[in-house]
């Protein structure tokens, strides 16, 4: 290895720090989210047997085995929750810029790392704690492996890449077929199968329902959730609204497989991987009705993107051709820089809130009787009060229940959102905290 290969190597890594860093910082200081407090309430805060129960789309097996195992360890808070998320969030972005130390053209090779790293709903979910990060990890590290033909512990990687999180099993049978290896599919099926064999026995087809039932709108939806995370700032104006950004998906979907195909046709394993991918999802859905995967289920398209894209873009030697391939990645990092934020997740910005309300009822609970208060809440904030019920030992505090609708007396805090706030305002209950601009208040008598 040669002396800039170290530096660049150094240089990646720091990076990858600077970034998990980041994901540490917000990890302690936003608020837990009703899909992490649904996984420890319902899930990882009862015992271990209870994790391989019936299918649940807030229980990825793996993750919520991992989750226990590190509040276990530590102690219950926001930190040792998302712990687990946040190495995984380290170990997949190291290994993408391992996977693209085989290309030689450096402007290529970091651009492609930087859509990965700055990626929002990729930064999102390196945070929270679900098995999307950990599962991406175990693959984007399957993957390396698979190049390297160690199909053992590819094999390995890649059936606990499933076990952390089922959406990964297109791509991971895409990844099977593209290598034709025995020891590599039995692996998968042994160590995937094993993780989640006693949960999906007892599964119905209902479980699977998350998703969109037309690819336009899928693609339209993941386009528009990449460019657009922050609904207060949409940055680079010529991006427009959401139907302009989702044309943008659409048309530039097709338009990036002909030209990435006419491009790497010497050095097609990427682009393979990506359309096998995309056609077992079509074939899902024509053959069993599956749904297109919805933004959060179907991350690994970013990975493989980008991946394909550099691969595509290194296969020019012409400068000037190299040049215009790099144009839309450095527009879209500019893009993704944009949409950076340090305050809330895109998809539970009602929730941001929620420390700061339940740090204002336990300080209203000091000095009370054990199980003396109560919390009517609307159902996006009942199991992230009741974690931070048990988080912050508010002992004065009963459980918090879900109740629907909330009621709106006999309480002593009402914690609302949606049309819960319209049904309050016929009441006499007075405000305690106040945040319209995320629809969110919190009355008390």
């Amino acid at each position: 290895m040669s002396a800039w290969d170290r530096r660049e190597n150094a240089l990646a890594i720091t990076c990858a720090l600077v970034r998990f860093g980041v994901c540490c910082y917000r990890a302690v200081h936003q608020a837990i989210i009703v899909d992490e407090a649904t996984t420890w309430n319902r899930f990882a805060s009862g015992p271990w047997r209870k994790l391989f129960g019936r299918y649940d789309a807030n229980n990825h097996i793996l993750s919520s085995v991992l989750i226990k195992a590190s509040v276990t360890l530590g102690h219950l808070s926001p930190f040792t929750l998302r712990l687990p998320s946040l190495i995984a969030g380290l170990a997949f972005t190291l290994g993408v810029f391992w996977l693209l130390r085989r290309i030689s053209s450096v402007p290529v090779r970091w651009a492609a790392f930087g859509l990965v790293a700055l990626h929002p709903l990729l930064m999102d979910f390196s945070i929270v704690a679900r098995g999307y990060s950990i599962s991406l990890a175990f693959f984007v590290w399957g993957l390396y492996y698979c190049l390297e033909k160690r199909y053992w512990i590819a094999g390995v990687l890649l059936g606990l890449a499933i076990a952390a999180n089922l959406s990964i099993l297109v791509p991971v049978i895409a990844l099977v077929v593209l290598r034709r290896s025995v020891t590599l599919l039995l692996l998968v099926i042994l160590v995937g199968g094993a993780v989640n064999y006693p949960s999906l026995r007892r599964a119905h087809r209902d479980d699977f329902y998350i998703g969109y039932s037309d690819l336009n709108t899928a693609v339209a939806s993941f386009t528009f959730t990449s460019l657009h995370a922050r609904p207060d700032y949409y940055g680079i104006s010529i991006l427009g609204d959401k139907e302009r950004t989702g044309w943008i998906g659409v048309i530039g979907l097709p338009v990036f497989l002909i030209a990435a195909a006419a491009l790497s046709w010497r050095q097609p394993f990427y682009l393979q991987l990506f359309t096998i991918t995309l056609f077992g999802l079509i074939l899902a859905r024509w053959l069993f009705g599956i749904n297109y995967p919805a933004d959060r289920t179907c991350l690994y398209f970013v990975i493989l993107g980008a991946l394909a894209w550099a691969v595509a873009g290194d296969c020019p030697k012409n400068p000037y051709a190299r040049a215009v391939w790099l144009l839309p990645a450095i527009f879209v990092l500019i893009q993704f820089s944009t949409q950076l934020q340090m305050h809330y997740f895109q998809f539970w910005r009602n929730e941001a809130d929620d420390g700061i309300i339940a740090q204002i009822i336990e300080k209203a609970c000091e000095g009370k009787p054990g199980n003396s208060m109560s919390i009517s809440a609307s159902w996006i904030h009942q199991p992230t009060l009741e974690f931070y019920r048990q988080y912050r030992r508010i002992h004065a505090l009963k459980p918090v229940g879900r109740l629907e609708p909330p009621p709106l007396a006999g309480f002593d805090f009402y914690v609302l959102s949606g049309e819960d706030i319209d049904r309050a305002k016929q009441t006499s209950l007075h405000p305690l905290f106040t945040n319209l601009d995320i629809d969110v208040i919190l009355l008390g008598p």
